[in-house]
């Protein structure tokens, strides 16, 4: 064998096909191997290798295990005399192999090389010629300094800015994403380093090549494309802080000995600088709508000062009031979701300056003396409803309008939807070309999920994976919009989906067959005959979970604290006794609760009969609203909520609804569930009415 290929793939599909056919063309006539490790990926890897390239040789792990693990699983079963790291997102020249091949043929201390590698814009990839980050040689880099002075031979060391890129040349070390070296290399010093998780790794496997007294060569006369961080796009761990933790085990690995104390500290310092720097733009970049609205509440809070009469207060005052409503506002944005991939809705914009507002008010009357002004809050008020409905209304006009380009930087950062579309029959077929013919709306199709894996492009557009693995999808396309298609998924189906995932921070819509198919409260948008109606389930929001269990807990505890001495004296004298009973508990389980029940077997009224529940609810069994309180039965119904001793079922039970309606009220339930919603639901079921 003469060459063994290791790719290593992460939720890279679509690059790994392309690169395969590309290195297939370099591999004729060359006796090889390809082996394709895959680190868990969910949009389908596996099966398209084992349906398009049944030849190639796949492992499949059942976890990420980073780049240099996965490496090491390819290379354990390679047999080739050469063997070539390779990265899935990499397009190479058909005379790639051959003319590394050759190299190493004619230059026998030659342990390991790389090629030309270029940026998908035509550009010199920097990393495929490097040298070692001594503190001297990455101390200008970290600080930018190779960027300002890349000819400088002092300050370009790291990546040989000052070299010319045609020129063959001996280098530290070469990049992992075209990583080639002798078999008696691996014979040698074995595999990669698996401390390093990502990053970092191809720095080290060279400094222990050079070690073990080979050379690397930087070789010009082959070039691949490299399209540069598409496996670490789909991450799940942090790029930054992985990529600056590795530079922080190569260089306390291999220098810290022969370094000096103070060089140590000044490229700690480095590091740290720079992956703060590094951070704090990401931040700045992700809230850059809450920026925007922070900004605006000043300025409006600074115009409604300059209105009031004078004489005005002191600036302390001033900057006071300014910390105090800037918070508020920015606090209640988040809190009603308008963050929550929603930061250009105009409606929730206003409603969040209505609660400030009627907060300030509330505020004002508890603390006169922090607030100076009521005319301060009422014309603050109405200039931050003019500012902050109002450029997110300017800026879909402009969009609208087509005065922003829909494929334009800032329609794609701010305005863009990005959209996945959930089922591939007719109905998904006909959302998709609706969506794509109005571009106005904003909405982005990323591609189809589904319930069975499709290994062609749906309708044109890629195939991103399964709907058991979407939150992972969302995760790795950074999806703002999921559309259910209800001719492949029923509502039953779609709740299951989103309990799943709802951690997940996504819009849901859905397009029923029927305009009632969502009972609740929604909102609907119409792009011509689609009504896209979206699903809000408050159920699922972490802060009505919280309350609602914080709320069962201290109203059973003072139940049991204010009416056992009552009702259980009253039980026991009175032909009742306590039983355990078995009850079917949320999403199948099973769970054991105290009961009253009659001795001779007569009529036990139901309020004392599960008056001794409390306790399970307590326990977090059961609810005090909730849904259908069952016996335990594998053959009931799921139930989606904890059972309560009360809901929206029981208030029905006079009315006698069938099996098919009571999902119905579940799904009600937890879509419009809150706080005033269960005391409503109590005080109805102790009225009667």
């Amino acid at each position: 064998m003469k060459v063994s290929v290791i790719i290593v793939s992460y939720n890279v599909k679509e690059f790994l096909q392309q690169s395969i056919l590309s290195l297939k063309n370099s591999l004729n006539n060359i006796e090889h191997e390809i082996i394709v490790v895959d680190n868990d990926s969910v949009d389908g890897t596996n099966e398209i290798i084992k349906y398009k390239f049944p030849d190639i040789k796949l492992i499949e792990n059942d976890t990420n295990r980073g780049f240099a693990a996965a490496c090491n699983q390819g290379l354990e079963i390679s047999k080739g005399d050469y063997l070539l790291l390779l990265n899935p997102d990499t397009m190479i020249q058909e005379d790639t192999i051959s003319t590394m091949i050759d190299f190493f043929e004619s230059v026998p201390d030659a342990g390991a090389a790389g090629c030309k590698i270029l940026n998908a814009d035509g550009t010199l990839q920097l990393a495929c010629r490097r040298s070692f980050p001594t503190p001297f040689v990455a101390l200008p880099k970290l600080l930018g300094l190779s960027r300002l002075f890349p000819k400088g031979k002092m300050f370009g060391k790291y990546n040989l800015t000052y070299v010319d890129p045609d020129k063959l040349i001996e280098v530290d070390a070469i990049s992992g994403s075209f990583l080639m070296f002798r078999r008696e290399v691996w014979d040698k010093i074995k595999g990669l380093d698996e401390t390093f998780f990502m990053y970092g790794e191809d720095l080290d496997y060279c400094y222990r090549i050079k070690e073990a007294g080979w050379k690397i060569y930087y070789v010009p006369y082959t070039k691949i494309i490299h399209y540069k961080g598409e496996s670490a796009k789909s991450a799940s761990f942090d790029n930054f802080i992985t990529f600056y933790k590795a530079m922080d085990i190569f260089v306390k690995k291999h220098f810290s000995k022969s370094s000096s104390i103070f060089l140590d500290i000044l490229f700690q310092f480095g590091i740290l600088t720079r992956g703060s720097i590094s951070l704090i733009g990401r931040f700045f970049r992700k809230h850059i709508i809450m920026l925007v609205d922070g900004v605006a509440v000043t300025a409006a809070i600074l115009v409604a000062h300059q209105l009031q009469l004078r004489p005005l207060p002191g600036y302390s005052v001033l900057i006071s009031m300014l910390i105090f409503y800037v918070l508020l506002w920015l606090g209640t944005g988040y809190t009603i979701g308008l963050y929550d991939h929603r930061e250009l809705s105009y409606s929730r914009a206003a409603i969040a300056s209505l609660l400030s507002f009627i907060l300030s008010l509330i505020f004002y009357f508890v603390f006169k003396g922090f607030i100076y002004s009521p005319h301060l809050i009422i014309w603050s008020f109405i200039i931050v409803m003019l500012f902050l409905p109002g450029w997110r209304i300017f800026l879909l006009y402009l969009q609208r309008r087509r005065i922003i380009s829909p494929k334009s930087p800032l329609s794609r950062a701010l305005l863009s939807r990005r959209t996945i579309i959930a089922g591939t029959g007719d109905e998904g077929e006909r959302i998709a070309k609706k969506l794509q013919s109005h571009i106005e709306h904003g909405f982005e199709i990323l591609g189809f999920v589904d319930k069975k894996f499709a290994v062609k492009r749906t309708f044109g557009f890629p195939f991103l994976g399964v709907i058991d693995d979407l939150g992972e999808i969302i995760r790795i396309h950074r999806a703002t919009e999921i559309i259910f298609t209800t001719d492949q998924f029923s509502n039953d189906d779609i709740l299951n989906i989103l309990d799943r995932n709802k951690k997940v921070r996504i819009n849901i819509k859905i397009v029923p067959k029927h305009l009632d198919y969502i009972i609740g409260k929604s909102s609907v948008e119409k792009i011509e005959d689609i009504p896209l109606i979206e699903v809000d389930y408050n159920f699922f929001r972490m802060g009505n979970r919280f309350s609602k269990r914080v709320f069962d807990f201290v109203f059973s505890l003072l139940g049991l604290i204010v009416l056992s001495p009552v009702i259980i004296p009253y039980a026991l004298t009175t032909g009742y006794h306590f039983n355990r009973k078995k009850f079917i508990g949320k999403e199948g389980t099973i769970f054991s609760g105290l009961i009253f029940k009659k001795r001779n077997g007569n009529y036990a009224h139901p309020t004392i009969e599960r008056f001794p529940l409390l306790f399970s609810i307590i326990k977090g069994d059961m609810s005090i609203v909730g849904s259908e309180l069952l016996s335990a039965n594998p053959h009931i119904r799921r139930l989606r909520c904890k059972p309560g001793l009360t809901g929206l079922f029981q208030l029905q039970e006079t009315h006698q609804p069938n099996e098919i309606d009571k999902p119905n009220y579940e799904y009600y339930y937890m879509q419009n569930h809150s706080l005033f919603l269960d005391v409503e639901i109590i005080l109805k079921a102790i009225l009667n009415v």
